[in-house]
């Protein structure tokens, strides 16, 4: 498979998700709230996610360690999501926070590599998901508040559902006229 087919295939399965979670923001009720206030601190998913994104880290950090750093790295992923399991709270927060800058940084630089048309509305939509990454990892608690806001307030739900679909269409705009079938 091709560096490119798996840009457009990542392009599609992010569209999906990101359609997904603006549906599921705007079912959310404030009868909703007790629940969600769980969500970003589910351990579970939080672990499985977490260990996603150390494993996506990996080849960056590879030309970066000393090379008798190498055959650690793999074994750090491991060792590090055990140890968010024991000591980290908002886990799956945390997670989610680093998955959206990894595939913010991915969309970006796969786009100036495969000159994806548009490419300027592109990158700012795929760079607001990465700076709400950066918060998410940072301030945890703000993905439990946003959650909150999105159960009271319509106006939040509307902006938050609008952005990811904003975000789902531009990414299958993005998939199609990069894969050549509008050209």
């Amino acid at each position: 498979m091709s560096d490119q087919a798996i840009y457009l295939a990542a392009l599609i399965f992010a569209a999906i998700l990101e359609s997904g979670t603006g549906v599921w923001l705007l079912r959310r009720r404030p009868a909703d709230k007790e629940w969600t206030d769980r969500i970003p601190r589910h351990k579970k998913a939080g672990a499985v996610l977490g260990f996603l994104a150390l494993l996506w880290c990996v080849p960056h950090a590879e030309p970066i360690v000393f090379n008798w750093m190498l055959p650690l790295l793999y074994p750090a992923v491991v060792v590090f999501t055990v140890l968010g399991w024991f000591f980290l709270d908002y886990l799956l927060s945390r997670a989610l926070g680093g998955l959206f800058i990894l595939s913010a940084y991915y969309f970006v630089y796969s786009a100036f590599t495969w000159h994806t048309p548009y490419l300027a509305i592109f990158s700012i939509l795929y760079w607001i998901l990465g700076i709400v990454g950066i918060c998410f990892s940072g301030k945890p608690c703000w993905m439990r508040d946003l959650l909150r806001k999105c159960c009271d307030s319509p106006r939040y739900r509307l902006i938050v559902s609008g952005f990811l679909f904003l975000l789902s269409a531009a990414s299958i705009l993005a998939a199609v006229l990069t894969g050549g079938i509008a050209r």
